[in-house]
């Protein structure tokens, strides 16, 4: 792909095509006025980078434009940040020679960890994932209905995708599109569009039964595993579901399944994009597993590929996330989960996902999440926590309930109810949080 300069030709791609209605239901002339005055405002106090942490898009858009107008190395931000985050990011960016780091975007990342990290891309590798994209789905425009944060990849994705191949933006509240429906059906043809959602947001629509999603052209489904029992029910409501993995550092996904092989039964994550390609490291077996194929730590080489996590440039070749997945004949990839979360238990792996599909299927649960925690007698003990469907359920009618749909290794010796399981907007467990919960429980409850 042919070297993108990122000055002034980007500025006029920006103008150019919200003149010719990128933004939908938003006035263009109010974006392109704002950027002008940013770009006015960087030149006269020259600052050594910009952060864009707000929820507002078109304050997003206009400030994006001027600091790639301008060549800044650019961070973006959660606007829900709080003082413990922006002292972290202070501290990043104090002492660091930023030259090196102009026509660059930061992205977040590290959220449920709790430890913040910025992704490094450029505008080759961001518009990468685009193509690939592109190619794909084979579609020229790609017209998005973006309900997650422009801050975060799979929301900065959706504006990229659209901004590059001449397709339209629309950025709306989710629940406010479910609320009022056909305003959204008179503003754009919603068979023409995509629409990125995680899955605790698919969970919610489908128990607000928002039929019009199956008007869609395809509904991406990333951010986190999906259970089962979800994508059993997108099934029976015949939603064009496409199973995707990606992260941060990947520029959003690599791998994707399209709509039809998922209303078929394919539950996978699908395959590898054009512009990525996916490859297990020595596989380990999976006793019992409903997966079919041995089990692997995942390595990803793509052109998307991050170009390090700031302020360190690395030229790796392949990435290798804490994911563990299979890869079957026909090149469709599975996630079994993290390598980090594997629990050893008595001598047996314990992968947490199969667990909590388990504990899900009973549907005397709303959510579940699994964990080993340290044990004198097992080196780990299975630990489940969980939101209970109603007040009558107990840990004993639970641990009955799997009893024979996993192995008795499997089945949590512990047992910790709770209102909520933390997650972010993302729907991503939030482990300093879990670990909170845990610490109490050892604390009171053993």
């Amino acid at each position: 792909m042919a070297k993108l300069d990122l000055g002034g030709w980007v500025y006029d791609l920006f103008s150019q095509r919200l003149i010719s209605g990128w933004l939908v239901g938003i006035d263009a002339r109010s974006v392109i006025d704002l950027a002008d005055r940013y770009v006015a405002e960087f030149r006269h106090f020259q600052p050594h980078f910009i952060s864009i942490a707000t929820p507002d898009p078109i304050e997003f858009i206009a400030s994006l434009m001027a600091g790639l107008r301008i060549g800044l190395p650019i961070f973006l931000g959660n606007p829900r940040w709080g003082v413990a985050e922006w002292d972290r990011f202070a501290k990043l960016t104090a002492r660091v020679d930023l030259k090196q780091h102009r026509q660059l975007i930061m992205i977040p990342t590290g959220g449920s960890s709790g430890e913040l990290r910025f992704a490094m891309h450029s505008w080759e590798t961001l518009s990468a994932s685009v193509w690939g994209f592109q190619e794909f789905y084979e579609v020229d425009a790609i017209n998005c209905i973006c309900t997650l944060p422009l801050y975060h990849v799979s929301g900065l994705m959706q504006l990229w995708r659209s901004l590059l191949t001449d397709g339209k933006l629309l950025v709306s509240d989710l629940y406010q599109i479910n609320r009022e429906p056909t305003l959204l059906i008179d503003r754009i043809n919603s068979a023409d569009y995509f629409i990125s959602l995680v899955p605790t947001q698919l969970a919610k629509l489908l128990d607000l039964n928002a039929s019009w999603l199956v008007q869609m052209q395809t509904i991406l489904i990333g951010g986190a595993p999906p259970s089962l029992e979800l994508l059993a029910r997108a099934r029976v409501a015949n939603l064009p579901l496409a199973l995707t993995y990606g992260m941060t550092e990947t520029g959003s996904q690599v791998t994707s399944l399209k709509p039809a092989e998922f209303l078929a039964g394919n539950n996978s994550c699908g395959v590898a994009l054009p512009h990525a390609k996916i490859k297990l490291q020595a596989a380990t077996d999976l006793a019992e597993s409903k997966v079919e194929h041995p089990i692997a730590a995942i390595k990803i080489k793509a052109n998307s590929l991050m170009l390090g996590y700031f302020p360190n440039l690395n030229s790796s070749d392949y990435f290798e996330p804490d994911d563990l997945g299979s890869i079957d004949k026909n090149g469709y990839l599975t996630i079994v989960g993290r390598n980090s979360s594997k629990i050893i238990t008595g001598g047996e792996n314990v992968f947490p996902i199969e667990v909590i599909e388990a504990v899900l299927s009973t549907r005397l649960v709303a959510d579940a999440w699994v964990v080993g925690i340290p044990d004198r007698y097992w080196g780990q003990a299975v630990t489940m926590i969980y939101v209970a469907s109603s007040l009558s359920v107990s840990a004993d009618i639970l641990a009955q309930a799997i009893a024979g749909k996993i192995s008795s290794y499997k089945i949590p010796k512990y047992w910790i109810p709770v209102d909520t399981i933390p997650r972010n907007t993302l729907g991503k467990v939030l482990e300093r949080e879990i670990e909170k919960i845990i610490k109490d429980f050892l604390t009171f409850d053993r």
